[in-house]
């Protein structure tokens, strides 16, 4: 099964009961959960950064494991649904094949729905999808000779994390997310030998986030 299509069923399976207590939010005889609910749809940004490392999917580079790091600005609807846009730097993995070496470095732009549910006291878990718009820059060496080529695509992501309220306003997670990258085209083939394709780069982080 398609790894990202996996993770986006697990987080649509994970943001469910979000969905469910979000509906019945405003019922005085619902209980909230978790320090972070707050009915001041006001005091309900966010701000969040993940470091970690990235598994590049892709049986054709040599150097998958790099560095993945993500910045993300949202808001939720009564601290549990809303949506967030972000930037994802996601590594920097290369195919070397003795000759000539390539080495792939895609960001994005994202889009998207991102829920947050406090499942025991401070515990809880996390849950986000969306759309991304990526730029993918290739650096092609082979002896003396060198280029480079950029390339702009469309892809789409998911992920899960669990964390710890630290503080009503502060709290900590760790998180897997899959993005769907696609990278390279016609005009790039023809230029440093890269065409199309389509991959999926896992990435394993631990995160901070501060509400607002």
């Amino acid at each position: 099964m398609n790894k990202l299509a996996l993770s986006a069923a697990v987080a649509a399976l994970a943001l469910s009961p979000v969905l469910s207590q979000a509906a019945h939010a405003d019922d005085a005889n619902t209980p909230t959960y978790g320090a972070n609910v707050n009915p001041n749809w006001q005091d309900n940004f966010f701000v969040a950064g993940n470091l970690g490392k990235t598994d590049a999917r892709n049986d054709d580079l040599t150097h998958k494991n790099s560095v993945f790091q993500n910045v993300r600005f949202g808001w939720r609807w009564n601290g549990i649904i809303g949506p967030e846009i972000g930037y994802v730097y996601l590594g920097r993995p290369k195919a070397d094949n003795g000759i000539a070496s390539t080495s792939v470095k895609p960001r994005a732009a994202t889009v998207g729905v991102n829920g947050k549910y406090n499942v025991y006291e401070n515990w809880f878990v996390t849950a986000h999808a969306g759309y991304m718009r990526s730029q993918t820059k290739f650096d092609w060496v082979s002896g003396p000779n060198s280029a480079n080529y950029k390339t702009w695509n469309n892809g789409l992501y998911a992920g899960l994390g669990v964390g710890y309220d630290i503080t009503k306003d502060f709290s900590l997670a760790l998180n897997y997310d899959n993005y769907r990258l696609q990278a390279g085209n016609g005009t790039s083939l023809q230029n440093i030998g890269v065409s199309h394709g389509r991959m999926n780069i896992a990435a394993y982080s631990a995160s901070v986030e501060y509400r607002f």
